[in-house]
């Protein structure tokens, strides 16, 4: 059984999906065809909560054929399937739900010995905007910041609804990770891979012990918050599991062209101040389990 022995620990909308595809441009280094399988922390994951959402890009019962984003594996064997015929030096996982899961620092440490960790944090204020905006996006919400804030205050949503808040106390995630694998983990921030790729990638390229010269920085990754040019249609696609299965069926060539339809990119959805103050209010408060 092949296991990976890289994982890129991240919060959703810290630029994982750009970084993935950098470090998968080089020689050494491959990604998982689902980018972010979330094995290990899949009991985070409420069965009926993710049908009900349709959040499993493809089926993770299934052999997978092609790259995609997201699915949630259980079964050990499925998830080892993934790595199988990976013959490169690092064989990498890049699920953003392990940072705040409590429990995957642990289970990662014990089932794959020998890994080391990459963590990517972003500014937490910046972050939870960012996810909001890719909610509208996507059509997971129509509602106000502020009542998704309450929402997830109230500690009634399921786990893997908490997208505002949990995803962004990343302090307490990056202290367990940094527990678990010690000097076999490296700390770099949404905010400095930005300012400078390259100097990014030559410090993980210095942590990996891999050459410097083989990352592709013209690899670019598409994962933006342009919102939705017909936004009740987007989200009802979205609640009646149409929208999974057109992604699904859609070949890749395709994708580039039906997104420009879809989506404006001059368009940015507008937030009230008192929604941006009650973020800040709530992003003060201690880290949750």
């Amino acid at each position: 059984m092949t296991m990976p022995n890289l994982f890129l620990v991240a919060a959703p909308r810290t630029g994982s999906t750009q970084l993935a595809h950098w470090l998968a441009s080089h020689p050494d280094v491959n990604l998982s065809l689902v980018k972010e399988p979330n094995f290990f922390a899949a009991h985070e994951f409420d069965p009926d909560y993710v049908t009900a959402s349709h959040l499993n890009d493809i089926d993770p019962t299934r052999r997978v054929s092609r790259p995609t984003q997201f699915a949630v594996f259980r079964d050990p064997d499925r998830y080892a399937a993934l790595f199988d015929d990976m013959t490169t030096p690092w064989r990498m996982d890049a699920s953003t739900s392990y940072l705040s899961c409590p429990e995957a620092p642990a289970r990662i440490h014990t089932s794959c010995p020998g890994a080391k960790v990459i963590l990517l944090t972003r500014d937490p204020f910046t972050r939870a905007i960012s996810h909001y905006k890719l909610a509208q996006r996507t059509g997971r919400t129509r509602a106000r910041l502020g009542d998704e804030i309450a929402a997830e205050l109230t500690g009634q949503l399921p786990l893997a609804a908490r997208y505002l808040l949990r995803p962004s106390q990343q302090e307490c995630g990056v202290a367990r990770f940094r527990a678990a694998f010690g000097d076999q983990s490296h700390h770099l921030t949404f905010e400095d891979m930005v300012d400078s790729p390259r100097l990014a990638l030559d410090q993980i390229a210095r942590f990996l012990s891999i050459d410097r010269h083989g990352f592709d920085l013209t690899a670019k990754a598409r994962n933006s918050g342009a919102e939705p040019r017909f936004a009740r249609l987007n989200a009802a696609l979205l609640r009646c599991g149409l929208k999974t299965q057109i992604r699904r069926a859609l070949p890749l060539w395709a994708k580039p062209h039906l997104r420009r339809l879809w989506f404006d990119e001059t368009r940015n959805a507008f937030i009230h101040p008192n929604d941006i103050a009650a973020l800040r209010t709530a992003l003060e408060s201690p880290c949750e389990s």
